[in-house]
């Protein structure tokens, strides 16, 4: 078993030093438009094929599942196909507590997979292979109605298809807060729609090895804060967070820096634990919580998934927020 770094406090520093943090920060208006906002997740619903069994998962499910958990009005656009899998699929969305609402069934491609191989530390790779029913996302009106006005997460794996793409920007036309977790998948890691999506998006969520690939892209240092220096000051963005596994996560929004060390925790396995993370990130930060506190809850919900099989453990969200 892997062990997570063991100090639990948090850090944290308001960032005067850097003007651009400021010039950028949510405007007041924002503010009390994104509390209680409801959230579109949009993207990808797919089975995890372990040697284990089958899992549904895909991370724009994952983040709706924990937000409606944690009190968030989260709603799924996203295709399934007319198969076993795309009909048990269904169900289990249902089942944990999602609205299928938006949900979009496909005729002719199948509902997606994911070939996942969980290695000796609990991390996973993975293989996706298309067409897939979510590479046929559309913009229908009520998905449009939905977004309007909303907070819309979205990544870059739904993007491989212009088809998906072109509909996930039409909901990123309409949303007031536009989240992009980059969630980089070789080989669909494509410079062009990751760099697009930076131009689209508000407040961005990567990983270290994401930061790795950004900088590549970017022509800077591989670093977090050459990283968030270049969104501020080249595509506006206003917040970013970085993951940094078992070394904690930083969060720079509004004017604040945030570093977060890791919970300690056994880890069973990493599906989903990012996803967690981002959720209670944007739960707390939507119902007003401050920065340092949101980040705290954060880094608790990613371990407590890490510590059990699958994306979407149970818990009581109380645990959490004590």
């Amino acid at each position: 078993m892997a062990r997570c770094a063991t100090s639990s406090q948090t850090s944290f520093r308001v960032d005067q030093g850097h003007a651009e943090l400021v010039q950028f920060a949510t405007s007041p208006d924002l503010e009390t438009q994104l509390l209680n906002s409801k959230v579109i997740c949009v993207g990808e619903t797919l089975w995890d094929v372990l040697p284990s069994g089958e899992f549904l998962g895909g991370a724009p499910l994952n983040v709706a599942a924990h937000l409606s958990r944690l009190g968030v009005d989260a709603r799924l656009v996203t295709r399934i196909g007319t198969d076993t899998r795309g009909r048990e699929a269904l169900a289990t969305i249902q089942a944990i507590g999602v609205s299928t609402a938006y949900v979009q069934v496909d005729d002719v491609l199948p509902t997606g997979i994911a070939q996942a191989v969980v290695d000796a530390t609990g991390s996973a790779t993975y293989r996706f292979p298309m067409p897939c029913a979510w590479d046929g996302i559309t913009a229908d009106a009520s998905a449009v109605s939905a977004a309007s006005g909303a907070t819309v997460v979205f990544g870059t794996l739904a993007q491989r298809s212009a088809a998906s793409a072109g509909a996930i920007g039409q909901l990123l036309d309409v949303a007031t807060w536009r989240v992009f977790d980059a969630n980089l998948r070789p080989p669909y890691d494509d410079r062009e729609a990751a760099l697009r999506s930076l131009r689209r998006a508000d407040f961005v969520k990567v990983n270290e090895y994401e930061v790795a690939a950004f900088a590549r892209w970017l022509g800077i240092a591989p670093t977090p804060a050459a990283l968030r220096a270049n969104l501020a000051e080249n595509f506006g963005i206003r917040s970013l967070c970085v993951t940094e596994g078992a070394r904690g996560s930083r969060l720079w929004h509004e004017r604040s820096y945030v570093e977060q060390p890791a919970w300690p925790t056994e880890v069973v396995d990493t599906i989903g634990a990012g996803d967690s993370f981002l959720a209670m990130l944007i739960a707390e930060l939507l119902h007003g919580q401050t920065p340092p506190v949101a980040m705290d809850r954060a880094a608790r919900l990613a371990a407590y998934v890490a510590s059990h099989p699958g994306a979407t453990p149970h818990y009581d969200p109380g645990q959490f927020v004590r």
